[in-house]
């Protein structure tokens, strides 16, 4: 049986490129916010206050159901822990600087 190899996992779900690029984001933002959390050592409700979600978001959040988070909503958490993203494009190059607010 030959092998299949992917370059991003979400290839292996979806025929779009595109779908499989915003998944695999999607997945990177909820894992970044995971992390903050467990940094932080917030409880799911201490987390939900913070972030304005309810707790079983927040508990969707943690388990990983990537279908029930938009990337709006993930930055709008990533916001409300105080960080924010900031595209930019120069030389035909384009970065992302994360500004830490307070």
């Amino acid at each position: 049986m030959p092998s299949v190899k992917f370059d991003n996992i979400f290839d292996a779900v979806t025929d779009s490129p595109e779908e499989a690029s915003e998944l695999q984001t999607r997945s990177d933002l909820m894992i970044a916010i995971r992390d903050i959390i467990e940094d932080k050592g917030w409880n799911q409700k201490e987390a939900a206050s913070e972030l304005g979600l309810t707790q079983p978001r927040v508990s969707d959040l943690k388990n990983g159901k990537i279908e029930k988070f938009s990337i709006d909503l993930l930055m709008t958490c990533l916001y409300r822990m105080g960080f924010r993203f900031q595209p930019r494009y120069q030389d035909q190059q384009l970065t992302m600087n994360v500004v830490v607010n307070g």
